[in-house]
């Protein structure tokens, strides 16, 4: 109930203060359960993501965050998890299993925290849980990439990937090796998703230098 109230309150105020073109809506998979993967470079990031995508993601979000007792129970009825980066227990991959069986969205951010060079230093290192969840989970990775650091009144971007099958010689129980490797491609497509906005703006760009000429 909460999370429809604020969803309510919110959508407009949210969408102009951080304007954001959506891009690749189609690969919303529908009534089913996947791990939801995006980098991440702003604490609006988890917010931004339910608005714009319309769905209460159930966010791994770092417990530092569930410090102050107001903020902690308004983040868990929004849907979020606290997890100790740092030492994950059983809990948090309990509850994650449970979200993915009851065909829920679990919201993760691979690249671990957040990116405060994004624009500079592109995607960080990604960890392994995003396959780890999805593999136990029996279910996909969803990759997506928000381009800059959300700023108000300022023009953003989140491209929506293709959904991504765990690969392995039996994906619910994963190698060493095969973790390593679907993280690898988890990555990689990241990148490549980040590099098709990239190109995407720059001839946006030359096109309205073109048209400035004429």
């Amino acid at each position: 109930m909460l999370f429809v109230i604020f969803f309510i309150i919110f959508w407009l105020p949210l969408h102009i203060i951080f304007p954001m073109k959506v891009i690749g809506k189609r690969n919303l998979p529908k009534k089913v359960g996947y791990v939801l993967t995006c980098t991440h470079s702003s604490n609006w990031d988890p917010i931004l993501l339910d608005i714009y995508l319309g769905k209460k993601i159930k966010f791994l979000a770092k417990k530092e965050l569930f410090d102050n007792k107001f903020l902690g129970w308004f983040l868990k009825r929004l849907g979020a998890y606290p997890i100790d980066r740092n030492n994950p227990d059983i809990s948090a991959f309990k509850y994650s299993l449970g979200v993915l069986k009851k065909n829920k969205v679990l919201g993760i951010f691979p690249e671990g925290t957040r990116n405060k060079n994004l624009e500079e230093r592109a995607i960080q290192d990604i960890k392994s849980g995003a396959v780890t969840f999805a593999s136990k989970g029996e279910t996909f990775i969803l990759p997506m990439v928000i381009y800059n650091k959300a700023r108000a009144f300022k023009k953003n971007y989140l491209i929506i990937g293709e959904p991504l099958k765990i690969v392995g010689e039996n994906p619910k129980r994963l190698t060493k090796e095969e973790v390593e490797m679907n993280t690898t491609r988890l990555a990689e497509e990241l990148e490549r998703l980040r590099e098709k906005v990239t190109n995407m703006l720059i001839q946006k760009k030359n096109k309205k230098k073109k048209e400035e000429k004429k």
